[in-house]
């Protein structure tokens, strides 16, 4: 558990700002994206014919979301990359989330195939709805994933993006650490 505490503290509490504005903004760009992907799973599975297929469901549904994602944040949370390296990024962005979802894939598996049948949750939730419950577990999982994994092999150092809602946080300091300089006169 406390290497859990360390790895929070660092990825989250004691981010620099700039840092704490592109957790925002990815949590942001995962709750759209997961609306994207639950809701285009739900959509197939019970409304689309999907109801026995539900690898094939799942894996539409996380590609919908991972280009979400990708557009989401490349454009917008982590905005200032090289453009000249984009597909190299997009490749590595691909393999993290192939990975993800192949965490996905087990996890929701592992609720409607394992669990469903044994009715661990009880009479509350029919065993044909767990892969619902296992769509909620992977998200939670794959987000930390491909947020983690992003964030060391893609963005690392990069800055937040600058459109004015976080101008304070990416501007320099004052020498004598004050915030005299937060806002320096433009070039």
């Amino acid at each position: 558990m406390n290497a859990i505490n360390k790895l929070f503290r660092k990825y989250v509490v004691d981010l620099p700002k700039e840092g704490k504005v592109q957790l925002v903004r990815s949590l942001a760009v995962g709750v759209i994206a997961t609306l994207v992907d639950m809701g285009s799973l739900v959509v197939m599975k019970e409304w689309l014919g999907l109801r026995n297929h539900t690898v094939i469901a799942a894996t539409i549904a996380y590609m919908l979301g991972l280009v979400t994602n990708y557009l989401l944040s490349t454009f917008w949370a982590f905005r200032g990359l090289n453009t000249k390296k984009r597909g190299v990024e997009f490749a590595v962005f691909a393999v993290i989330s192939l990975i993800g979802l192949g965490l996905n894939n087990l996890i929701i598996m592992l609720f409607e195939k394992v669990l469903g049948p044994r009715q661990v949750f009880g009479a509350w939730l029919n065993a044909d709805k767990y892969y619902i419950i296992g769509k909620v577990v992977a998200t939670v999982v794959v987000f930390v994933w491909n947020f983690g994994m992003r964030k060391l092999l893609l963005y690392r150092g990069k800055p937040a993006a600058n459109d004015g809602d976080n101008a304070v946080a990416s501007a320099p300091a004052a020498k004598d650490g004050s915030d005299a300089d937060v806002n320096p006169p433009a070039p």
